[in-house]
């Protein structure tokens, strides 16, 4: 790994509202609206994982859960620029070995079908059945 490549992993590291609503929007492409992320990542979430190089926010996934055994994995965003390069498959990794030391027992995510080789590799996730309705 070059200087250029190194990055820190952290959990529960910290994030601005505006740095997590522009990541979200580059990686969703849709028009940045500043959301009230931080707020909302410390009233439900269990944890999240950020992945930062040189400082600037260019990953980050959220654990939801329901405060037993299940959470969720919600909002894996990587930085366009920095797509295909591990930092995603670093992100749920992270997640996955934290919510092992936790109370949490299951962990679910749900995903787009073109996003199924990168969540069903290694044996991560097994395939379920789920219903979803947008509201």
């Amino acid at each position: 790994m070059t200087a250029k490549d190194q990055h820190s992993t952290v959990w529960r590291g910290p994030v601005t509202d505006q740095e997590l609503s522009s990541l979200h929007a580059a990686a969703f492409d849709h028009p940045e609206e500043l959301e009230p992320w931080t707020e909302r990542l410390e009233r439900y979430s269990l944890g999240w994982v950020t992945v930062r190089r040189d400082e600037r926010l260019v990953g980050f996934c959220n654990i939801i859960t329901d405060g037993g055994h299940h959470a969720f994995l919600l909002d894996v965003i990587v930085q366009p620029g920095h797509q295909g390069t591990g930092i995603g498959k670093e992100l749920v990794h992270r997640a996955i070995e934290e919510c092992r030391s936790s109370a949490v027992d299951w962990l679910h995510v749900d995903f787009e079908a073109d996003l199924g080789p990168f969540y069903m590799t290694e044996g991560l996730f097994r395939r379920s059945t789920a219903g979803i309705l947008k509201v």
